[in-house]
């Protein structure tokens, strides 16, 4: 069901649409029941992915990630919440950025709760451009990278914190915040020879050019269902950066 469809199917079927999608998506994609209890205890609301630790990103993704894992590794992401949790309780260190800090101080909490100290857990939130964009000259517009969701703020911050860390120095980098494209291309250097890419939401129009650019590396496109409510599905890509 391509996403222009959906929306019409949507707004004429109003709130019978969630629970007919989810039959949808279970007939469309029978690999979906394996993770069908998974899914459906997902849907309470009282049940949080920081309280129970889990990512939010396909389950075919999550499965791989069990099998990946190990306790020598160091991960880098963009974008926290149970992934960050997730990591730390498997691996040797997690650097994770963060740029909302309602969210960061929610994860924070859930951290120390959980006495988990390898995890270098930092805010980068978006800064405002001192002037007008029509006055920044080149030489200046080259230090800012722009988010079209925060108008007249740069997230170069956000976006190289990786930069201080020696090339090759992850096993697994995940790109799941802001500004995709660029940390992409900031995170492809750091990534060790045979380690992982790996971007969520990679269907989305947004990353569509890096996603082509990248695909010279061998990869695998993890489609499928995601935990909770509404129902709903997208692609997660993994590349071998060798």
């Amino acid at each position: 069901m391509t996403l222009p469809l959906k929306r019409r199917v949507e707004k004429s079927l109003g709130r019978l649409f969630d629970p007919l999608y989810l039959i949808y998506l279970l007939v469309d994609d029978l690999r979906s029941w394996r993770y069908f209890s998974k899914w459906f205890l997902s849907f309470c609301a009282s049940r949080s992915l920081i309280d129970e630790a889990k990512p939010w990103i396909p389950f075919e993704a999550v499965n791989w990630l069990h099998h990946y894992l190990n306790r020598s590794m160091k991960v880098f992401e963009w974008g926290s919440g149970g992934s960050t949790i997730f990591f730390a309780e498997r691996v040797e260190e997690v650097v994770t950025i963060e740029h909302d800090k309602n969210w960061y101080a929610l994860v924070s909490k859930a951290l120390a709760q959980r006495g988990i100290t390898n995890c270098s857990y930092q805010l980068h939130e978006p800064k405002p451009i001192a002037g007008s964009l029509a006055t920044i000259d080149e030489s200046q517009s080259s230090g800012f990278i722009y988010d079209d969701y925060y108008v007249g703020t740069t997230v170069h911050q956000y976006v190289r914190a990786i930069d201080v860390h020696t090339d090759h120095t992850f096993d697994l980098v995940l790109v799941d915040g802001r500004s995709r494209t660029e940390c992409i291309k900031h995170a492809i250097p750091k990534i060790k020879f045979d380690g992982y890419l790996m971007l969520d939401n990679s269907n989305n129009a947004d990353v569509a050019e890096i996603v082509g650019k990248l695909q010279s590396y061998p990869h695998t496109v993890f489609r499928g269902i995601a935990p909770g409510w509404p129902p709903t599905r997208w692609a997660n890509t993994i590349w071998k950066i060798s």
